[in-house]
């Protein structure tokens, strides 16, 4: 368990110290329109991401999958991971962002693995992949939307600051899933403070309600 924290401590480390460096050459499908002056935005790869350069809710921007498999809500200060990206067909990708909240004190790390397959509504198996990928040994509390079901389970540790919300997400009409990690702490000393579960979750829930499948 305190591998995988360590793990998780030092990603969040690297991904958000980078954050707001990134000034690369225009490109991706926003660029047609005025950019505005965000990570998300001012990031190559991300921006490769964003569907387009309108914000739809105050501070997130729609990112659509490069296999057209499903569309969210994005941050506007997310920076997606190049090295860490990953897409077979239309069948599957694994991304991962982050993004630093110098006003909400607060860094978070997510990752989303999209798969396609007949066993997308097979809870129990993403489940266990997403309790063993995190030391997560808690239940997972389901809930029902109109266009998908979420299964969601949350824990916080005091020891090092991280709180975790693993999530499975899968499609009601269609063999489409989501594995979503959530990891965030306190930009301070991790001892020191601690982000609100509270609010945290209120930020998630935004993002994985968000989520249309295609």
């Amino acid at each position: 368990m305190k591998r995988i924290l360590q793990f998780y401590i030092l990603i969040l480390l690297a991904v958000t110290g980078g954050c707001g460096m990134s000034k690369e050459k225009d490109n991706g499908k926003a660029n047609q329109e005025p950019m505005p002056e965000t990570e998300a935005f001012q990031d190559e790869f991300t921006r490769e991401f964003m569907k387009s350069a309108e914000e739809i809710e105050e501070g997130y921007y729609t990112f659509e999958s490069k296999t057209k498999g499903y569309t969210m809500l994005f941050p506007e200060n997310g920076k997606i991971s190049k090295g860490d990206y990953e897409q077979v067909d239309t069948d599957y990708e694994a991304l991962s962002f982050a993004e630093k909240i110098d006003q909400e004190n607060v860094t978070y790390f997510v990752t989303i693995n999209f798969e396609e397959s007949p066993h997308a509504k097979n809870t129990s198996l993403y489940t266990k992949q997403l309790s063993i990928a995190t030391g997560y040994s808690g239940e997972y509390t389901p809930y029902k939307l109109e266009d998908k079901t979420i299964y969601y389970g949350e824990y916080t540790d005091h020891d090092s600051g991280l709180y975790f919300y693993n999530a499975y997400i899968f499609s009601n009409e269609s063999d489409k899933g989501i594995r979503f990690v959530f990891s965030g702490r306190c930009i301070d000393e991790p001892k020191s403070c601690e982000p609100s579960p509270s609010v945290i979750k209120d930020r998630i829930k935004r993002v994985t309600e968000s989520i249309t499948f295609k």
